[in-house]
């Protein structure tokens, strides 16, 4: 049976400090692309007083200067530790729903994918702010990492990073016992004790 080529970590801590050379993370953000609360508030913190301003431009060049639902744009990640921000577009839908948080997940893989990027980096999107449980997430999170990575030509490794205990105990509780749902081209990792680095060898 060939190696695995692709590679799935669960982590836990501020995704903000993840070192991704080649990569990106994921900002669940809102339409408007105001850095708020959350994940968007560490990046507010992290990236850099031009960060808004970032922003600001990229919605400026979108259709009617919003990031429609469910979509993918990326930015500049300022002072971040990382090479791009793909911020997907939750708080504003109408409803927070499987659908919306499917699409925002595929279109953060597809993005990520076609700019050539080899890694990628998720929170569990939706699940602050917006209010989405715990426990839909991972499992569509779970599906369509175990359909979609495999297909990738440029994204090898993706971090799914908890950000406090109970987030990581749940995401590990369900790769467990969820492991045979995931693809044989995909090597599961989880660092228990959060980052280290050993993960991003």
């Amino acid at each position: 049976m060939d190696e695995p080529t692709h590679n799935l970590i669960i982590t836990q801590g501020d995704i903000t400090l993840l070192p991704l050379t080649d990569g990106a993370l994921v900002n669940p953000s809102n339409t408007g692309l105001i850095l708020g609360g959350g994940v968007s508030g560490a990046i507010a913190r992290r990236g850099g007083p031009y960060m808004q301003q970032t922003l600001h431009m990229a919605r400026s060049m979108l259709r009617n200067n919003r990031l429609e639902p469910g979509k993918a744009v990326d930015t500049e990640p300022g002072q971040l530790n990382c090479k791009r921000l793909i911020h997907v577009s939750i708080v504003g839908a109408k409803k927070i729903n499987d659908r919306l948080i499917s699409n925002s997940i595929l279109n953060a893989y597809d993005l990520a994918d076609d700019i050539e990027l080899s890694q990628l980096a998720f929170p569990a999107v939706g699940c602050g702010v917006a209010g989405f449980p715990l426990d839909r997430f991972l499992d569509i999170f779970w599906n369509i990492t175990a359909q979609e990575l495999p297909r990738l030509k440029n994204v090898t490794d993706v971090y799914l990073c908890m950000y406090d205990d109970d987030e990581f105990e749940a995401a590990c509780n369900f790769a467990d016992a969820n492991a045979d749902r995931m693809s044989e081209a995909i090597k599961l990792e989880i660092s228990e004790s959060g980052f280290s680095a050993g993960v991003f060898s």
